[in-house]
């Protein structure tokens, strides 16, 4: 299947964005995890070959520009880009798919944005990580710290190529070599002594905020569309009750899960089980 770049600017940021499927199919925007870029729907998009799959880099991450200096990530900025991406391809209704982090964001933006997104597809993710009210204070106050370092903040630099697939391959959730190439593709650059990681340091440093449980629940109980929550059976996540439980505030929240891990639409023993799951969901 074809696919086509994407570029658009969203509050001064330039985005990216990787395309497969022509626009006379129905659309589907897809959402990545956090670090990961839009090359973990290389695999899944071309295999729903029915449909127009649009897989933004969120901002610092793939080929997606920066915030400007001093500035933070706020995860829930995220959002002004889903819908800035939205806006820019002329898609006033659309599905909306989301994996980790990217799925976090979805639950946010089809919450907020009821009228506009007719299916949610949730892969290994609801919500977002939450911090108890009497620990924001800690919170902000680390924030503020690791502010203050952020200019001193170093990326790792690989004398070869094989070193940071396999660096990647071995960070949280653990993936494949394989499934690390593919990410890889999109997430590193070359530089003077070897190659480092497109996306931005300031990624790694603590949120300012986040989110209350009671917050989360109450973005869940607005969804009104047909959700889908695709969980992998060997995933870390499957060792906690939290996608479980919070799909239960969903009014109409489909959980499938699915042999795989924590990319299991990435890995190529399992994304094809994806594939068809969400096929099924989004059967009119």
């Amino acid at each position: 299947m074809l696919t086509e770049d994407i570029r658009i600017e969203v509050a001064g940021v330039e985005l990216a964005a990787k395309q497969w499927g022509s626009a006379d199919k129905p659309a589907i925007i897809a959402l990545h995890g956090w670090l990961d870029n839009a090359a973990s729907y290389d695999r899944l998009a071309p295999y729903l070959a029915d449909y127009r799959v649009i897989a933004l880099d969120f901002a610092g991450h793939g080929y997606s520009g920066y915030r400007p200096n001093g500035v933070r990530y706020h995860m829930l900025d995220n959002v002004d880009d889903v819908i800035g991406l939205a806006d820019a391809l002329g898609l006033e209704q659309f599905m909306l798919m989301g994996h980790s982090m990217g799925a976090g964001i979805a639950t946010y933006t089809a919450a907020s944005f009821r009228d506009r997104i007719t299916k949610l597809v949730l892969i290994e993710g609801i919500g977002t990580m939450v911090t108890p009210p009497l620990e924001a204070p800690k919170v902000l106050r680390t924030s503020v710290d690791e502010m203050k370092r952020a200019g001193a903040k170093r990326k790792p630099i690989y004398e070869a190529r094989e070193e940071a697939i396999e660096a990647r391959a071995q960070a949280i959730g653990g993936i494949s070599v394989d499934a690390s190439t593919i990410l890889c593709s999109r997430g590193l650059e070359h530089v003077e002594n070897g190659f480092t990681w497109r996306s931005d340091s300031r990624l790694t440093m603590s949120s300012i905020f986040r989110m209350t449980e009671e917050l989360v629940e109450a973005f869940l109980v607005a969804l009104d569309m047909p959700v889908l929550l695709l969980r992998g059976e060997q995933s870390f996540v499957a060792r906690t009750n939290t996608l479980q439980e919070r799909a239960s505030h969903v009014a109409d929240c489909r959980v499938v899960s699915l042999p795989g891990n924590h990319h299991l639409h990435l890995e190529a023993e399992s994304y094809q089980a994806v594939g068809d799951a969400i096929k099924s969901f989004l059967a009119p």
